[in-house]
């Protein structure tokens, strides 16, 4: 009697532990990439347990990656003869949908809906599937089906804005996002992502609709794209239009001012200032001239230094201002006064804060004021200013008063001193650059080069390229004469005068100085493929290439050769 019990009980659990063991060989040969041997395991299962929610799916996951979904529809419909529940419901919505038999993967719609009559998700996932399946028409069914049933306006709205920019119908993805976002906030990065990948010739029509009704909503993600598409002025304009007094504006304001993390210039800087301008207007107390001095700092950093001023003399004003506010205030408004040229007023500030300083700010400043001064004339001035700071910053400052001095001994030691670790890329390249050439010439003082580079610090170019033409000639040219001339060329050609440097180029190449001819060489032979003389950029290319091979312009030199002759696109 036992032995038949336990007989029995085998055979009772005997499909049971067929499934579990056809469900562990399938997921093994999923791992492994096997999606055919997968499959078939999962169709063991089933056959074990038909209808088996965990099969089913298994067999979908196989099934897919290999193209072969359709083959599901016999197992899907004993599962449904058993149990129709809506994870059952929604692999034969995917299914079917893949095997393109719409109206089956509608009707399975239809009974998921009959058994969760509030839920999008049986409209959802034919609409998703119908979308992945490449069937928008059966997507935007699925879509619109589901608001009808479901009786709200609002129903599937993300789902359809998605398909409207897909088919780009503007209008109605503006409609659609906004409705989205009014359901449901955290819908407005998902809108921004999508919106924002609106190609050019549709952007216009897009924020027309999302202006349309004045809503808010509208207007802030239309603020957001125009931020996006690189109109930073014009998306905080109409943020800043439509702000309204509850405290949805803050939460708009504190995310565009996210869009401008980091630092920025220009119409960016200006933007920002702009929103820190707009927080502050909303906040009190000491945050409010915090975000003063920032919007303040930001009009600045953007050359807006009108706005700059306008906005510190408000902080000055504002009696919440503490001290070390008041003080950062006037550092940033002495920065402000040296862009602007008003070197005088900016020195007067900073000698009445300077004893309110540390000692970084207070060094800060005096380098913005010794080159403010330095480029107005005053060069004992920048030199006082920086006499007790030795960093490489000041020397750097001093190794060129000392040059525009004409004391080329100091200007040495001091630019050697400051090397090409400080200050912007640009300023320590052109550093480098005037160290070399000190380097090679032998005089200690040259006042005569010294004026002339200062009428280059000055942009006076024209008189600068003369000078440097006149000077040269009392210098050996392989001690500086050849180099001076190179130089008086690139200026001529930099101010828009090339048969001049055409003249002074060819005088360099004459002199037969190896560093400088070869480069002087090659910039006649830029300027004159520039110009459409593409034969005589070769007769020069040719030359240096063969009298100068191992100069360092020569990689240059062959790439300008292969474009001249063609071998290259002339825009590389």
């Amino acid at each position: 009697m036992r032995r038949a019990a336990v007989g029995l009980l085998a055979l009772l659990l005997a499909p049971e532990a067929v499934a579990q063991d056809a469900s562990t060989r399938a997921l093994d040969l999923e791992r492994r990439g096997d999606f055919a041997g997968a499959a078939a395991a999962w169709r063991q299962q089933l056959a074990a347990q038909p209808g088996d929610l965990t099969a089913l799916v298994g067999l979908e996951r196989a099934l897919t990656p290999i193209g072969r979904l359709p083959e599901m529809t016999g197992p899907l419909q004993v599962a449904l003869q058993r149990e129709a529940s809506p994870g059952v419901l929604g692999v034969a919505i995917r299914v079917w949908t893949a095997a393109r038999q719409p109206d089956s993967a509608r009707a399975a719609v239809e009974r998921w809906a009959a058994l969760e009559p509030t839920s999008e998700m049986p409209f959802q996932e034919w609409g998703i599937a119908a979308y992945g399946a490449r069937d928008r028409t059966s997507a935007r069914t699925a879509y619109l089906l589901g608001r009808q049933r479901l009786g709200r306006s609002d129903a599937m709205a993300a789902e359809l804005g998605q398909l409207a920019v897909a088919d780009g119908d503007w209008a109605t993805a503006a409609t659609e996002w906004t409705l989205a976002i009014r359901k449901i906030s955290g819908y407005r990065t998902a809108a921004i992502s999508i919106l924002g990948q609106v190609p050019p010739p549709g952007r216009a029509a897009l924020l027309a609709q999302l202006g349309r009704g004045r809503e808010f909503i509208g207007e802030r993600l239309a603020a957001s794209l125009l931020v996006r598409w690189g109109e930073p002025l014009a998306g905080v304009k109409r943020l800043a239009a439509a702000l309204p007094q509850s405290t949805e504006a803050g939460e708009a304001l504190q995310e565009m001012l996210d869009e401008f993390r980091g630092p920025s210039s220009g119409d960016g800087a200006i933007a920002r200032a702009t929103v820190l301008e707009l927080m502050a207007d909303r906040a009190s107390g000491p945050q409010r001239a915090r975000l003063r001095l920032d919007a303040a700092q930001a009009f600045a950093d953007g050359g807006d230094q009108a706005e700059a001023r306008r906005m510190l003399g408000a902080l000055a004003a504002d009696p919440l201002a503490t001290p070390a506010m008041a003080a950062g205030a006037t550092s940033t408004l002495v920065g402000v006064l040296v862009d602007e040229g008003s070197i005088e007023e900016a020195d007067r500030r900073f000698r009445e804060l300077a004893p309110l300083l540390g000692a970084d700010d207070r060094q800060r400043l005096a380098l913005r004021l010794a080159l403010g001064w330095m480029r107005m004339g005053r060069l004992g001035r920048a030199d006082t200013l920086l006499v007790a700071d030795s960093s490489v910053d000041a020397q750097a400052i001093r190794g060129r008063v000392a040059l525009y001095r004409g004391d080329l001994a100091a200007a040495r030691v001091m630019l050697k001193e400051a090397g090409p670790f400080t200050g912007e890329r640009a300023a320590a390249t052109e550093r480098i650059g005037l160290l070399g050439l000190l380097q090679i010439i032998e005089e200690d003082s040259l006042p005569g080069l010294g004026a002339a580079l200062y009428q280059l610090e000055r942009r006076d170019s024209a008189r600068a390229a003369a000078g440097l033409e006149q000077l040269a000639p009392t210098l050996p040219p392989d001690h500086g004469g050849a180099e001076l001339l190179l130089l008086a060329g690139r200026v001529r050609a930099g101010i828009g005068q090339p048969n001049e440097a055409e003249r002074i180029y060819r005088l360099v190449v004459d002199h037969a100085v190896p560093a400088s001819s070869a480069a002087a060489e090659f910039a006649l032979a830029d300027l004159l493929f520039r110009a459409g003389k593409r034969e005589q950029a070769i007769a020069s290319l040719e030359h240096l290439l063969v009298t100068w091979p191992t100069s360092a312009v020569v990689p240059q030199a062959r790439r300008l050769l292969d474009m001249a002759r063609g071998a290259l696109p002339s825009s590389l």
